[in-house]
Parts: structure tokens; C-alpha cells; sequence
């Protein structure tokens, strides 16, 4: 069966369709085409926390407001749809398509197509690019968070922070170290090598970012885009020595700012990442560095760099069961010379009680300054939760 459009037809439309096309082809033709197959997988994590946030304090020892919520409810989900078929040549055909399970700016997240085979992978659509796919950053240890990117608790901390400092100050690029923010889903190519002795490379072109939550096409007014001709690299190379395997990954990402006029910056992010086990452990982090990412989010406007290092070690107490502990630094310069920092430690794990049902736990201190001189702030903010994390 040949899918074409948007999957928003009911099981029995498809059905009916796939009978309909089939008959009215030869009946050899018809044995002879591969059909894709459909099917529906995705994630579902909810997390309960308790807040701890301290007042925020100026430089004279005033105290800013104190109006955070203490207990914060959280999820994170997915559904996927799914469809592949391999050809006789052992090329496989494929799409996804990944819909939020909650309100968002971007309902339908990633969609794309790909192909891959001998050849390696090509992918066409609103899908991240290789700067971000293909980085080697530190392990998870708590089911539905990851060390490096945890989605249902760091909105919590960012929002606590903009209450405490009153200021959006601690943003995703103090907090994780993806690189996903200049071209984000928008539509793009990519092409990743197969592994030739552990070594995987992969390159993405993005046209513009003018919709970087992905759209039908990227047909833009070149003016109302953000960055034009994005181009993502990266390598990642694996193998072993002894009974210690490893791997490590490097990444850029650089876009070209369009009508910015003569002081316009253009943005650009690199990473590089290691990871090492040796039986129960594994020990990995990541370094991502952000320049003129003010030109992408208005939340950065006057951002010069941002350096985030991320590092975490997982111990596999038994099969069903992980611990870890993972720490975070953020530095943000700006374009008057004042700091933003952020400082991280979360400590956790997991156990996986059936089949694709897993329950996690953990305890996260926070730190943060912004500002300067007589305008700094500071304060704390703690989360301590659990999760309840499904796969399917």
C-alpha cells in the first residue's frame, strides 16, 4: 500500500483504500509491491515534584518575591506513527510521525520520511538535525528524564527562577547541552554514513528556520526567517579497548543571520562528547558551546556565548534496577560583560517493574546568578520526584 499525505484517515478508510488500489492493479503487480506497514508506538511520562525555591536576593539583601507553586505536576508524551517496508534490495522505506499528548506550540512534532540501507540513512522533513542526533552526551538514569535534557523538570526550574530573579534569565542552553536550538525541526536533509569501523559521519541542510517547529514545506519570505543555509556536522566514532567500550561524538551547527542589519551575528554551536563502560558503570558527559544564539531566541538577546558541561555515572545495580548522579554548569556571557550561571546536581534511579513500565526517582539542587553589581540575584531552587514512565 502507497501512503500519500497526512495520516488522519480511520483504520477502515486505510483498509478500504489499500483493497481498492490493489485491485485495480494487475494481480502481479500487486504481489509484487511491498506494503508499508503501519503501526503506533510513542512514550508517556508523568513525574510529581516537590519545590523548594528560596527567595531571590538582590545585592542589598532585599527579597523578591516569593510566589512559586510547591507542587508541580508533569508530563511528557508522545505518540508515534510509524510506517515502513523493505524492498527486496534490503532498502527500507519509512516515515514517522510524532504527535504531542498535551496542549503545545507544536502539536505535530517531528514528521518526516527516510530511507536507509547499505548506503546509511537519508532523512526529508521536520526532523532535528545530525548536530543534535548524532551527539555523544552523558547516560540516563532516571526513567522519562535524561542528564542532559530533562523536559518535565527543567520547564519547572525555568519558570521558578523567572518567578525568584524576576527575569527570564536561566534558559534550555544554561540547562542542557543539545544542539537543536538554530535549526530546530524545521525541514531539512540529512544523510548519515553507515559505520565503517566504528566511524559514523552525517551532515543536514536546512533552507531557513522561518518555522522551527516544522510545517508542510519551508516556503518563506527569506527576510522573515531568523537564519537561512543552516548546515549541521557531526562524526561519532565507537569500539572497544579491552573490556572498556567507548564512544565519542562532535558536532556544529552554524546558520546565516538574515536582516540584521550591519551588527548582525551569525549563530553558531559546537559539542563534544565522551562515553566510557566497563561493566555496571557507565560515565559519559558533554561540552556544548553557544555563540550569538540572541539571534535565534529573543530569550538570548543579548547573549555573546553560552558554555554548558554536562557529566553523569550510571551504576547498574541488577537488571531491574539503575542508579546515578549527574551535575550541570551553565555560563552565560553577555554583551556588557555580566555572568548568568547555573549550577546543577541530580541524584536518582530507576526500576523497571514490567515490560515497557519503569519507575523513577530523584533529587535535584539547583543554583543560579544573574545580573550585575548592584542589580545581581541569586537563589536556589530543589526538586525532589518521582516518575512513572511508559513505553509502547
Amino acid at each position: 500500500m502507497t501512503l500519500h499525505g497526512k495520516i488522519n484517515l480511520p483504520a477502515t478508510a486505510i483498509i478500504a483504500g489499500s483493497v481498492l488500489f490493489s485491485t485495480a492493479l494487475p494481480l502481479t503487480a500487486a504481489q509484487a509491491m511491498p506494503m508499508v506497514g503501519l503501526s503506533l508506538g510513542g512514550q508517556f511520562t508523568q513525574s510529581v515534584n516537590i519545590v523548594d525555591a528560596d527567595n531571590g536576593r538582590n545585592a542589598d539583601g532585599d527579597t523578591t518575591t516569593d510566589t512559586v507553586e510547591d507542587e508541580v505536576l508533569a508530563q511528557n508524551a508522545e505518540i508515534h506513527f510509524k510506517g515502513e517496508t523493505t524492498l527486496p534490495s534490503g532498502t527500507e522505506f519509512g516515515f514517522r510521525v510524532e504527535l504531542e499528548a498535551e496542549s503545545t506550540t507544536d502539536q505535530i512534532d517531528e514528521h518526516y520520511l527516510y530511507v536507509k540501507g547499505d548506503f546509511g540513512k537519508l532523512i526529508l522533513g521536520a526532523e532535528n538535525g545530525v548536530g543534535h542526533l548524532m551527539q555523544v552526551r552523558a547516560p540516563r538514569f532516571v526513567p522519562g528524564l535524561k542528564a542532559y535534557d530533562n523536559s518535565l523538570t527543567d520547564a519547572t526550574i525555568e519558570k521558578a527562577y523567572d518567578i525568584v530573579l524576576e527575569s527570564n534569565a536561566i534558559e534550555d542552553a544554561h540547562m542542557s547541552t543539545k544542539l537543536e536550538h538554530i535549526s530546530g525541526d524545521a525541514n531539512k536533509i540529512s544523510y548519515m554514513t553507515p559505520k565503517v569501523g566504528g566511524l559514523q559521519a552525517g551532515v543536514s541542510f536546512t533552507p531557513n528556520n522561518e518555522n522551527r517547529n516544522g510545517g508542510e514545506n519551508n516556503a518563506a519570505n527569506v527576510a522573515d526567517a531568523e537564519q537561512t543555509d543552516i548546515l549541521e556536522l557531526a562524526l561519532r566514532y565507537s569500539g572497544k579497548i579491552g573490556a572498556v567500550g567507548y564512544r565519542f561524538g562532535y558536532s556544529s551547527v552554524e546558520g546565516e543571520t538574515e536582516g540584521g542589519g550591519a551588527n548582525e551575528q551569525d549563530p553558531e554551536s559546537t559539542s563534544i562528547g565522551l562515553q566510557l563502560s566497563l561493566g555496571k558503570y557507565v560515565f559519559g558527559g558533554n561540552m556544548s558551546e553557544y555563540e550569538n544564539l540572541g539571534e535565534v531566541d529573543s530569550n538570548c538577546a543579548d547573549s555573546e556565548s553560552i558554555e554548558t558541561v554536562n557529566y553523569a555515572l550510571k551504576y547498574r545495580l541488577n537488571k531491574t534496577t539503575d542508579l546515578g548522579i549527574s551535575f550541570t554548569d551553565g555560563e552565560e556571557t553577555h554583551s556588557d560583560n555580566s555572568v548568568t550561571s547555573y549550577e546543577e546536581m541530580m541524584i536518582g534511579g530507576g526500576r523497571k517493574i514490567a515490560p515497557g513500565i519503569r519507575l523513577g526517582y530523584y533529587y535535584t539542587m539547583t543554583e543560579a546568578t544573574y545580573g550585575s553589581g548592584d542589580d545581581r540575584k541569586d537563589s536556589e531552587v530543589k526538586l525532589a520526584g518521582v516518575t512513572l514512565d511508559l513505553k509502547f
